[in-house]
């Protein structure tokens, strides 16, 4: 298969890494003055969740018409049409998704700053074409700049590193991004805008929570899949 021609068998030395980084980063998330550490990350995961929107809306017939990210990590998709199911619950599975996707590419034979390069022209391209509001569009543009860099300037060693860190970033702020929202599907409050979980769950009447629950199993058994497929092939 061609498949087995291009993927190459992780080191256990790299899986070693692969979990303890896993670990800090889930740790570090909690920690708030490690969590400002962590912000450009952190605002990828925006931008990522409201284009997992977008794409999803583009994917199953609908239109993705812009969309808005603000300085607290907070964003707005605007959408028409498409799968309401499939929209919705792409903002927590996009970035989970993506995450897999990158740890499949880490084991091929495609060098790690030719994928850095193509996410940051990918996010550039798009923050040009949907994104609608002044921070958005500048911090957008600033990530994707700073992919493309670290692709054309960064040594092997580095940027297989950046590339580590960001593959297991994605999955795991989904997960950790669901705890957040379990735990606001249990205590509601007067928020303005509902969470996606309580989206669906007054299309369904299936509770916030079940949701919830239901995306963070999806999204860890995304990565469980992911890695273990990149290991073993």
């Amino acid at each position: 298969m061609v498949l087995d021609a291009i993927m190459t068998t992780w080191s256990q030395p790299e899986v070693l890494a692969l979990a303890g980084l896993s670990l800090l980063l889930a740790v570090f998330w909690r920690v708030p003055i490690f969590g400002w550490l962590l912000y450009p990350l952190r605002l990828l995961d925006t931008f990522v969740h409201e284009m997992s929107h977008g794409m999803a809306a583009i994917i199953t017939g609908g239109r993705f018409e812009r969309f808005v990210v603000y300085p607290n990590r907070e964003g707005l998709a605007h959408i028409r049409g498409g799968n309401r199911f499939v929209v919705v619950s792409a903002g927590y599975l996009g970035p989970a998704l993506l995450g897999g996707a990158l740890i499949l590419l880490s084991a091929t034979e495609l060098a790690e700053q030719t994928i850095l390069i193509g996410l940051g022209l990918g996010l550039a391209l798009l923050c040009l074409r949907f994104v609608r509001n002044l921070f958005g569009f500048v911090a957008g543009l600033l990530l994707a700049a700073s992919l493309v860099a670290a692709g054309w300037y960064l040594p092997p060693q580095p940027a297989s590193w950046l590339f580590l860190l960001l593959m297991m970033h994605l999955p795991l702020t989904s997960a950790n991004s669901l705890v957040d929202l379990m735990r606001l599907s249990v205590r509601r409050s007067q928020r303005e805008q509902r969470t996606d979980a309580e989206v669906l769950a007054a299309m369904t009447h299936i509770p916030a929570l079940v949701w919830a629950l239901f995306w963070f199993v999806l999204a860890l058994a995304i990565v469980v899949v992911t890695v273990t497929v990149a290991w073993s092939v």
